[in-house]
């Protein structure tokens, strides 16, 4: 009796700590993506022009906007006694852009770890490889779900 649970105990172990050589799944390229095809396009002249709408709005003191194909994302800055009307500043924002840019998605946040890692991307220059491209699309979604959630 002894042997036979040592056996299958011994069985078991080995047979769970092997490999197994099931099919593996493959890890796509970042090329490869489906979100990256055609190649992301940064619009800065639209983010130019975005930015300067939303600074325009009274009570931000400072804003910042990147646009990726056909999304524009905006962060604004508020403070002092603007914040008390906060949803109503970021709602007039969403509104005025809309009407600049009916064609693209816009998201508008006033986070500030939001506002601070757009600002990064914005000064991030673009570049015209397909697979830095598409990370740094990839970082701009992550954003975007992060301004919905």
């Amino acid at each position: 009796m002894r042997t036979i649970l040592l056996v299958l105990s011994l069985f078991f172990l080995f047979t769970g700590c092997t490999q197994q050589s099931g099919p593996q799944t493959k890890t796509k390229s970042a090329a490869e993506d489906p979100q990256c095809i055609p190649t992301p396009v940064r619009h800065f002249d639209s983010e130019q022009k975005a930015k300067a709408i939303a600074e325009r709005v009274g009570g931000i003191d400072r804003a910042v906007a990147v646009q990726i194909d056909n999304e524009l994302d905006v962060a604004i800055q508020v403070s002092n006694f603007n914040r008390l009307r906060l949803e109503s500043i970021r709602k007039d924002v969403a509104k005025k852009l809309k009407s600049a840019f009916p064609k693209t998605n816009i998201h508008v946040t006033s986070d500030k770890k939001l506002i601070d890692e757009l600002q990064k991307l914005s000064e991030t220059p673009w570049s015209t490889k397909k697979e830095e491209a598409c990370k740094q699309k990839k970082k701009i979604k992550k954003i975007e779900q992060q301004m919905k959630g």
